[in-house]
């Protein structure tokens, strides 16, 4: 007779129970702090997550992971100075970790310190110039910051790169109804739209707009 397959909670608490059961039995150990505090996180156990990932920075403050899991926990409960503070210290460790340069410049965004996103951005484009992330979110970057062009540019590349990511083609679609470009916003907007992103109803509205009052002045 098989037995019912568990569902996830339950698969997920044993897994719990067997790294706590390994942290245990070793205490000395970075990688077992490390994946408590991977598994707690993803069980939204996010104080526990916490305390396991500073336990295990004690053991090694050198561990890049440890310092990027952190960061990356901090950043999920809202803390994005700890967050942005975290990935520095992961930088120093792993001074080309492209991940950690978005993971700054992605909590910039949020604080709209424009010009710190742009710089963090930009820098993880130098080590991966295809890094698709990167260039999505330097467009709304570059629109913020009033360069145009250069948002138009990363816009481009991104949906030239991955030409079925519909967040790339709205932020592109923001990029070009800004520059006056409002046949290129719509494309772009359609596009987005049949990729299945949810794009702002109030912008959809602006670009319709814009388009209507041009060819009735035309």
């Amino acid at each position: 007779m098989t037995r019912p397959p568990r569902d996830k909670s339950t698969r997920q608490n044993q897994l719990i129970k067997d790294l706590e059961k390994e942290m245990e039995n070793n205490m000395k150990s970075v990688m077992a702090a490390l994946r408590l505090g991977m598994v707690y996180r993803n069980a939204e156990r996010l104080e526990d997550a916490e305390i396991a990932f500073k336990y295990g920075m004690e053991l090694d403050p050198l561990s890049f992971e440890i310092r990027l899991n952190l960061s990356t926990l901090y950043f999920q409960m809202g803390r994005l100075e700890d967050g942005i503070k975290q990935s520095e210290e992961a930088l120093k460790i792993r001074p080309e970790s492209t991940e950690a340069m978005a993971n700054i410049g992605a909590a910039c965004i949020h604080m709209q310190r424009w010009k710190d996103a742009a710089e963090y951005f930009n820098r993880a484009l130098e080590v991966k110039p295809e890094m698709i992330t990167a260039l999505a979110n330097l467009v709304t970057v570059n629109v913020e910051l009033d360069e145009l062009e250069s948002a138009i540019a990363a816009g481009e590349k991104a949906v030239s790169l991955a030409p079925k990511l519909g967040v790339a083609h709205n932020n592109l679609a923001v990029a070009y109804y800004y520059h006056g470009d409002y046949d290129l916003a719509l494309d772009h907007l359609e596009k987005a739209k049949k990729l299945g992103y949810k794009i702002a109803s109030q912008f959809e509205e602006m670009v319709f707009a814009k388009i209507g009052s041009r060819r009735e002045g035309g």
